[in-house]
């Protein structure tokens, strides 16, 4: 089953959107795609995405702290706890976004191309 497909199949959820929004600064946008349908998405929803970029940048800077730590203590724990560390903030970042992610999301009215 392609992608496309398994995306028109399933309803948009909090999950869904966390993941489709997890490889890029999703604040820096207003709109949201899903299903070729284009939504708008509310202010709270663009402040908690900001916040949410906080947390990316925090993690960042604690991956290159890691790095210096590691490089100089030779320590695996320390790559362990990072990993902890990230984890938790990416909880964290899931738990901020609301229950009902369709509630902060307006349908423009238009459609993405199929390619």
């Amino acid at each position: 089953m392609s992608k496309r497909k398994k995306e028109q199949l399933l309803p948009l959820t909090r999950w869904q959107y966390f993941f489709k929004v997890l490889y890029y600064n999703a604040a820096e946008t207003t709109e949201f795609t899903y299903n070729q349908v284009i939504y708008r998405k509310s202010e709270e929803l663009q402040a908690i995405e900001q916040r949410s970029a906080k947390i990316h940048l925090l993690l960042l800077v604690l991956l290159m702290a890691m790095f210096v730590l590691v490089y100089r203590v030779h320590s695996v724990w320390i790559v362990i706890a990072y990993m902890v560390l990230v984890t938790a903030g990416e909880i964290v970042r899931y738990c901020m976004l609301p229950k009902d992610i369709k509630a902060h999301l307006t349908d423009t009215g238009r459609r993405a191309r199929v390619r």
